[in-house]
């Protein structure tokens, strides 16, 4: 069964506004900040394929979004969410050759050195890439992201987009 576009959009934002986040000291952002990363590069042109490669572009933007809606209570570490996000379902590893079996398994990778070694790069389900091209799916499924997960910081929601017009 193929669905259409609306259904999509509700799909992933239903997958988007239930992140399985770490509550142990507070809701761990880093998920929603991954995300919200992945989409701006989709938006800036940075990731034009479905692949999503722990590069520099996405730790450094991970990083920027972090200094306006990360927490206090929690270290700005892209490894783990980089490596969990794929118990949400939409979020995929390929691995690098020698490692199919590490991806599969229920090792928990931990530290950027341990998941660049094992992941090569990662990949969303083809549909909400195809969603993230559209504009107005981007900025419907951002603002799910930020209503969510930020909604008690939307002045510094706006002054991060302020920051990447000026860009």
């Amino acid at each position: 069964m193929v669905l259409d576009e609306i259904e999509l959009l509700n799909y992933y934002s239903i997958k988007f506004s239930r992140l399985r986040v770490d509550r142990s000291r507070g809701i761990a952002p880093h998920k929603p900040i991954l995300v919200l990363s992945v989409i701006h590069l989709i938006q800036e042109g940075h990731i034009s394929h479905n692949r999503i490669d722990l590069s520099r572009d996405l730790i450094a933007t991970f990083e920027n979004i972090w200094t306006y809606l990360g927490s206090e209570t929690h270290n700005p570490d892209i490894s783990r969410p980089f490596f969990h996000l794929r118990g949400d379902k939409f979020w995929h590893h390929i691995p690098n050759a020698g490692f199919r079996k590490v991806i599969v398994s229920k090792i928990k990778l931990k530290t950027l050195e341990e998941v660049n070694k094992v992941v090569k790069y990662a990949q969303v389900d083809d549909a909400l890439f195809e969603l993230l091209q559209n504009p107005r799916d981007r900025e419907a499924l951002t603002n799910i992201l930020v209503q969510k997960w930020f909604k008690h910081k939307i002045d510094q929601y706006r002054k991060l987009l302020e920051g990447w017009e000026l860009c």
